[in-house]
């Protein structure tokens, strides 16, 4: 895999973006219409050609990544990797609950405090975000 080319430069405002990757339906049906009010909003399976193209072609504000079924430790990078240079904020969302932030620019992901949709909502709309402890 290799590195995300840096972001665009667009004219002028542009709506919000989010990229859901890997969710369940259940988790998918609770996030994807609350993000919908704020942003548009994509998903797609991980790994896989979904995936590879979305990275490429579109500039994401946020991507929330579900890492119940996978090996977070080897998806974080990963993902973290494909991302670099886009300014997106990843959000890696663990089998209870906990939500990693990886944002640019920081050296380690970080735990949020409050792992509720409209938290994801809020980061979705651009809001900044407390979080619990660094990682």
């Amino acid at each position: 895999m290799q590195s995300r080319r840096p972001r665009r430069q667009r004219s002028g405002p542009r709506p919000r973006r989010v990229l859901l990757v890997g969710l369940p339906p259940l988790r998918l049906d609770a996030l994807r219409p609350a993000l919908s009010a704020v942003a548009e909003v994509d998903s797609v399976p991980f790994p896989g050609a979904e995936f590879d193209r979305a990275v490429e072609e579109v500039d994401y504000d946020l991507v929330v990544v579900d890492v119940t079924y996978l090996q977070a430790s080897r998806v974080r990078p990963l993902i973290t990797q494909r991302f670099e240079g886009s300014g997106a904020a990843l959000a890696y969302v663990a089998v209870d609950g906990q939500i990693l932030v990886h944002e640019e620019g920081s050296s380690e992901p970080r735990l949020l405090e409050d792992t509720s949709v409209e938290t994801l909502v809020a980061m979705a709309s651009g809001s900044r975000l407390t979080v619990v402890q660094d990682r």
